[in-house]
């Protein structure tokens, strides 16, 4: 059982060299197949150790933990295992609906998750970094895979910037070792406390969260993540924002699991940079005309809703931050994967293009009203309990509450704008049908509605959260979502329903790559003065 951690690895990347070298497109179904071992073996080895992970450390060639290579799982890593084989499951099944599937493109794709598997079961610094930069270089190659202006242009301004933050990250590994003598997490952990007040080990946190701040997207260094989803494929746009954000989200948590006897005081900071992001995001999201861009952005804020939860504990799944990434995860695929076919039907981006889809798809339209719903926070599927749960670790007419509920309110905005597409007259005759895609997405709406109605069993057994504060059924429910509901529509007809200039502008405004490296260093500036001068 201990080796399955390295199966997971290797299999993807082995079945990837294998449909590199014979190129033969019959070969999709061996990544179906490897996908399909992958998954019992995860199953396998969570029924395993599901009582007690202490039990799943894994030293490579007998050596000392605290110089050897190590992979280790816990109920985090886990969660991040199995949301990263449905998703390859789902992106998988939803390139089989597209005849010219490139063996080459199912190459990167199945490298990339082996990559990303061994960046959630590391147990070491070191490697930790390794597979982040790895993942950096595959994910620019799949955003640039197009071959187009604008794809090489987003794939270039993702590498370079992401290569700043993991070049932090280094940095930041560098003055851990050298202090610890050790790139063991759990090591460094346990040492953490002697080493709480040393200015080095500070410094070296810094620039561990800047780097994972770069890959997290979070505010002000998020703006890679417009360009980059806007010109990748939208196979490879879901798989984005569904899971390789996530995997910064995920880095953020560990770290601060690591730094957690440091006592560092981080909940204002990450609450308001998360507020900052939330609203942000938003903005930039009710100001575009491209059905993607307003998608990206939308996951600008969500991740910023999500960061607000983390602020609370990062160590803890109480706060609601790891149900939200899993509700989002999957509403965003969905609406990416149905942009993607929107995109392919329609013969644009544009949203003002785009119109009467309930007549000309209504199984696309009524899979992403259900994604659409779910991210406003509708009771009864699974973006309602997530937000619940985050605005229960809130107090009523604090300003940190006001934040929150406006991240709330603006959510449906958002979604009221891409919500006109699906109005107007049938403006075609054929459509795109596959039924691959359509299991995909039907599978992802599937998902948000068990965990709306089902959250308490299912996260209660993974990972013994108590929900019983969390009611989709009681009035009062209903009434608070009817009133962001209604609140939403009034901002919406008397602020957006006619474009004024000032939006035509946000539309517009762009950041250099000259400026975002700026930012980056002005976030890093301003967490040093915060840690070692306030």
């Amino acid at each position: 059982m201990q080796f399955i951690p390295l199966a997971l690895i290797m299999i993807p990347i082995v079945t990837a060299l294998l449909i590199y070298l014979i190129k033969a497109r019959t070969l999709n179904l061996l990544a179906l197949a490897a996908q399909a071992v992958m998954t019992v073996l995860a199953v396998l080895y969570f029924i395993a150790y599901k009582d007690d992970f202490s039990q799943t450390a894994f030293v490579f060639g007998g050596w000392d933990a605290r110089i050897g290579i190590s992979l280790l799982n816990d109920a985090l890593s886990m969660t991040f295992v199995f949301l990263t084989l449905l998703s390859w499951w789902l992106v998988q099944l939803y390139v089989f609906a597209w005849k010219k599937t490139q063996p080459t493109f199912l190459f990167f794709l199945m490298f990339l998750q082996g990559v990303f598997l061994g960046l959630l079961q590391t147990n070491d610094l070191f490697n930790m970094f390794v597979f982040l930069e790895l993942t950096t270089l595959i994910v620019t190659i799949l955003i640039a895979f197009k071959k187009a202006g604008d794809s090489f242009r987003a794939g270039l301004y993702y590498l370079l910037l992401n290569t700043s933050g993991v070049l932090a990250f280094l940095m930041g590994i560098i003055i851990i070792y050298y202090t610890f003598g050790t790139i063991n997490i759990y090591a460094i952990r346990a040492d953490m406390a002697a080493f709480a007040d040393v200015r080095a080990v500070r410094f070296a946190y810094v620039l561990l969260i800047a780097g994972i701040s770069v890959k997290s997207a979070f505010f002000p260094v998020f703006t890679w993540l417009p360009k980059a989803h806007g010109a990748a494929q939208s196979s490879i746009s879901a798989l984005l924002s569904g899971l390789i954000v996530k995997g910064g989200l995920y880095l953020f948590i560990r770290v601060h699991t690591m730094f957690e006897p440091a006592q560092l005081n981080i909940q204002l900071l990450y609450f308001y940079l998360g507020a900052a992001g939330a609203i942000v995001g938003a903005v930039f999201a009710l100001s575009q005309d491209s059905i993607k861009q307003l998608l990206a952005y939308s996951t600008v804020s969500q991740i910023g809703v999500i960061l607000m939860a983390l602020s609370f504990d990062p160590t803890s799944f109480s706060t609601g931050a790891v149900f939200h990434l899993l509700n989002h995860a999957f509403a965003k695929m969905l609406l990416f994967f149905a942009a993607g076919i929107i995109i392919k039907v329609y013969k644009t981006k544009k949203l003002y293009e785009i119109q009467g889809l309930f007549k000309t798809m209504p199984f696309l339209a009524v899979v992403m009203i259900i994604a659409m719903l779910s991210l406003s926070g509708m009771p009864f599927l699974g973006g309602y309990a997530s937000k619940s749960l985050i605005k229960y670790q809130l107090t009523e007419g604090t300003l940190m509450y006001g934040f929150f509920y406006a991240s709330n309110v603006l959510t449906p905005i958002i979604l009221l704008r891409l919500g006109k597409i699906f109005l107007g007259p049938k403006p075609l005759n054929h459509y795109f049908n596959h039924f691959f895609a359509s299991v995909a997405m039907g599978l992802l709406a599937l998902a948000l509605i068990v965990f709306g109605i089902f959250f308490q069993p299912i996260f209660a057994l993974l990972w013994s959260i108590d929900f019983s504060q969390v009611n989709p059924a009681s009035l009062s429910s209903w009434l608070d979502y009817g009133f962001i509901l209604g609140i939403a529509y009034l901002l919406y007809y008397f602020f957006l329903e006619k474009e004024k200039s000032i939006i035509d502008r946000i539309r517009h405004f762009s950041v250099s790559f000259e400026t975002a490296n700026i930012l980056f260093l002005g976030y890093i500036v301003g967490l040093v003065t915060l840690y070692f001068i306030l």
